[in-house]
C-alpha cells in the first residue's frame, strides 16, 4: 500500500509539471503586451500612475483548446466572474486543476486509513472543496469590506456634487481618495464611462462586479434621479444614512443574540468532542466504531446529521435587515 502511495503521489506531480510546463510561456507573452501597451500610452494624459488596460479579461485556460471548451460553459463563466470578484489573479482551469489534485489527495489519505469507500468519497469531496470555499471566503470578505467603506464614498460623492462638480469627476475622486476594493470598482466604472460607456451601463457593471444589495439600492437612487430630477447629493446622503443605520441595528442584534449562537455552536461541537474525547481515554471501547464496518455506516450517517443540523443552526442565526 505505501510503494502504491508513492507512485500515486509521483504521477500527480508528474501531472502537475506537465501542466505548468504548458502554461509557463502564456504569463510572459502576458506580461510583454502589458509592458508594450504601457510604454505606447505612457505621454497620454490618463496614463500616468494607472495601469492601463485595454482588453477585458476573459482567458479561461492557459490552454487554447481549453480555454475554447470553457468559454462555452456557463459554469465556468460563473466561476470567472466569481475569481474576478474575490480579485484572484487565477483562471479557473487551474483553480479547478487544484481542486481536482486536493480531492484525489484527501481520497488517497484516507484510503490509508480505512478502506470504506463512502469515507474516501467524503473525505476527497471535502478536500476538493477547499479551494472552492477559499474563493468563496476571499469574495465575501471583499464584499464585506466594500459594504462598510460604501457609505463613506456615498459621502464623498455627494459633498463632491454639493461643492458642483460633475458625478463622473465624483467618481474619480472615490477612485483616488478611498482605500480599496471601492476605489479599484468605482475606478473601473470611471473608466467605462469615461471611455463611452453611458452612465448607466457603467453602473450596471459595477452592480453586478459587486452584486450587494446596499450598492444595488444607491444606484436605482442615482439611475431614478438621472429620470425625474432632483437633489442627487441629499439623495446620497439619505441612502449613506440608511445603511449606517442597517449595520447599527445589524451589530445590535448581533450583541443580542451572542449567547444564543454560542450555545447553538457549543451544540454542534460537543458530539465530535465526546467522540473525540472517548477515544483519547479509552481507545478499545471506540476502537469497534473505526475498525469494524457497520461503524463507519454510522459515522457516515452522524456525518451526515451532523452538518444538517448546522446547516439549520446557521439558516436559523442569519436574520437579514
Amino acid at each position: 500500500m505505501l510503494i502504491s502511495f508513492f507512485v500515486f503521489i509521483f504521477a500527480l506531480f508528474l501531472v502537475l509539471g506537465a501542466y505548468l510546463l504548458a502554461t509557463h510561456g502564456t504569463e510572459k507573452k502576458r506580461a510583454k503586451l502589458q509592458k508594450r501597451l504601457n510604454d505606447a500610452l505612457l505621454h497620454s494624459a490618463q496614463a500616468e500612475d494607472i495601469d492601463v488596460v485595454l482588453a477585458r479579461n476573459e482567458l479561461m485556460s492557459e490552454i487554447p483548446w481549453i480555454n475554447r471548451t470553457l468559454i462555452n460553459l456557463q459554469a465556468a463563466l460563473q466561476l470567472k466572474r466569481m475569481l474576478d470578484q474575490a480579485d484572484l489573479h487565477i483562471t479557473p482551469s487551474r483553480l479547478l486543476m487544484f481542486a481536482f489534485m486536493a480531492g484525489m489527495l484527501g481520497a488517497l489519505a484516507a484510503s490509508v486509513l480505512t478502506v470504506f469507500i463512502p469515507l474516501m468519497i467524503l473525505a476527497g469531496l471535502v478536500c476538493a472543496s477547499l479551494p472552492l470555499v477559499h474563493v468563496w471566503w476571499k469574495r465575501k470578505k471583499r464584499f464585506d469590506s466594500f459594504i462598510e467603506q460604501l457609505p463613506d464614498a456615498l459621502d464623498l460623492i455627494s459633498r463632491a456634487l454639493s461643492a458642483g462638480h460633475a458625478f463622473s469627476e465624483a467618481l474619480h475622486m472615490v477612485s483616488h481618495e478611498m482605500p480599496e476594493p471601492i476605489a479599484t470598482e468605482f475606478r473601473k466604472a470611471y473608466e467605462e464611462q469615461n471611455l463611452g460607456l453611458s452612465l448607466k451601463l457603467a453602473l450596471e457593471n459595477l452592480t453586478q462586479r459587486m452584486p450587494v444589495l446596499d450598492l444595488k439600492m444607491c444606484v436605482t437612487a442615482v439611475l431614478i434621479q438621472r429620470e425625474t430630477g432632483g437633489n442627487l447629493a441629499e439623495i446620497l446622503e439619505k441612502v449613506a444614512y440608511t445603511i449606517r443605520e442597517r449595520f447599527r441595528i445589524m451589530g445590535d442584534l448581533k450583541t443580542l443574540t451572542t449567547s444564543s449562537r454560542m450555545s447553538a455552536w457549543l451544540l454542534c461541537g460537543l458530539p465530535i468532542f465526546v467522540a473525540l474525547a472517548i477515544t483519547v481515554m479509552n481507545p478499545d471501547y471506540m476502537s469497534v466504531l473505526w475498525k469494524d464496518p457497520r461503524g463507519h455506516y454510522l459515522i457516515a450517517a452522524a456525518l451526515f446529521l451532523q452538518i444538517t443540523g448546522m446547516l439549520i443552526v446557521r439558516k436559523i442565526l442569519k436574520i437579514k435587515i
